[in-house]
């Protein structure tokens, strides 16, 4: 991956012409020209890539890619609210990084409230060309005729267009470990980690196409459904990320942090899906604890008798399994069960027991139970096949009680003695 600096893209506004080459204090000097005619005036945009960030508001640092930055576009909006009707409203400036500053001119502009769209590419040519965006951003300033107009800056947002991701634990299930920190990267159409911020969870003064959120928030969600499971926990700085759910965290800078939250369920896998507003490609990755054994806490052979009597009542005997993360208080899933004619024996299950299940904690609790029968019924066996229905690769996700009716018969005779 590209190395990004983390840089200050400070953009300073001032209504004049020309240009300077020297690098400037944050915000940089104004530059001193007198307004062509027509009453409009050339601002100059000082693009800072390279070194700190400029802004006075003590934010994060904005975003230029400094490796991949090869133009700048500006476009003048409208004009205290009405739309441009200046004959060229967009310049295009090809740069050269490092530059501290690049200079570029705007539009000629009339004083008044100027709304200005500032668009960096990865080709030459800015909006005219066939390059990538790779940071933008649209604000309006207060231009004021006969004023140097200076201390006016705009903070660029990183464009995302692709994302990884890394940081994925697969903690055994049935523990609670601690959370484990995930790393999101968002970045631009050159492949390079966007720094600073890329999606503000403010409005202000600061508009992006619609005039909603600054930037594009970078939003992570996971599909679980259970509270147990794996959930999405949101961090960072102030104001930090944005804890939408349990499932979902919205990432406004790359200072943001989001941690993955286990709580112990066996369950099957779980996607986690990154995506931002106009990116071309979602990325995602996957969770899932390690699934333990499921374990018999009884025999795993019930043998079943009714007796003599016609119409005598049948035995009842119990089957217990366990499972970490699955059965218990904690967890109380329930496994679903089958009951099919053992291997070699031909008398139908019905005849031999029913399979109940116990509720609440008990779901791993199976009561297997002989019918009271006019005539009992003849020998037999059946398997009582539990499954957890979980499918992680290297899980044995069944266990069998073999469950078994025998009868006896007993032949007395007599002999008279001479």
């Amino acid at each position: 991956m590209r190395k990004i600096l983390s840089l200050a893209a400070v953009l300073a506004l001032a209504a004049c012409g020309g240009g300077g080459g020297t690098a400037p204090t944050s915000p940089p000097p104004p530059q001193q020209t007198t307004a062509p005619t027509g009453n409009l005036v050339t601002p100059q945009f000082s693009l800072t890539i390279g070194g700190k960030s400029g802004s006075s508001t003590g934010r994060n640092p904005q975003y230029v890619n400094a490796t991949s930055t090869a133009s700048v576009s500006i476009t003048l909006i409208s004009n205290n609210g009405t739309p441009t009707t200046v004959t060229n409203p967009t310049v295009n400036t090809d740069i050269t990084p490092p530059c501290t500053p690049c200079t570029v001119p705007g539009p000629p502009s009339p004083p008044g409230t100027d709304r200005y769209s500032v668009t960096t590419y990865d080709a030459v040519g800015g909006a005219a060309g066939t390059g990538h965006v790779l940071s933008t951003a649209t604000k309006d300033f207060t231009i004021t005729a006969g004023s140097a107009n200076t201390g006016l800056t705009i903070t660029l947002f990183g464009v995302v267009k692709t994302f990884s991701i890394s940081g994925v634990t697969s903690p055994n299930a049935g523990t609670t470990p601690a959370d484990a920190t995930l790393t999101v990267n968002a970045l631009d159409a050159a492949g390079g980690t966007i720094t600073g911020t890329y999606g503000d969870n403010s409005t202000g003064a600061a508009y992006i196409n619609n005039l909603a959120l600054n930037g594009t928030p970078v939003t992570v969600t996971i599909n679980e459904t259970n509270p147990l499971g794996a959930t999405l926990v949101a961090g960072g700085s102030t104001p930090g990320a944005t804890q939408n759910s349990n499932t979902s965290v919205t990432l406004h800078n790359n200072t943001d942090t989001i941690k993955v939250h286990y709580a112990g369920l066996a369950e099957n896998v779980k996607t986690i899906t990154v995506s931002a507003t106009g990116a071309t490609t979602n990325n995602s990755t996957t969770f899932q604890p390690t699934l333990q054994p499921i374990s018999p806490a009884s025999g795993t052979e019930i043998d079943l008798y009714v007796d003599s009597t016609t119409g005598g009542t049948g035995s009842v005997g119990t089957s217990t399994y366990t499972e970490p993360g699955f059965t218990g208080a904690t967890y109380q899933q329930g496994f679903s069960s089958t009951f099919t004619i053992t291997s070699g024996f031909s008398t139908t299950c019905n005849k031999i027991a029913t399979i109940s299940q116990g509720g609440g904690a008990n779901v791993g609790i199976f009561t297997v139970s002989a019918p009271t029968a006019a005539t009992p019924p003849t020998a037999g066996s059946c398997d009582l096949t539990i499954n957890d229905n979980l499918t992680q690769a290297g899980h044995t996700s069944t266990a069998t009680t073999v469950v078994t009716y025998t009868t006896s018969s007993v032949g007395a005779s007599s002999k008279h003695r001479k």
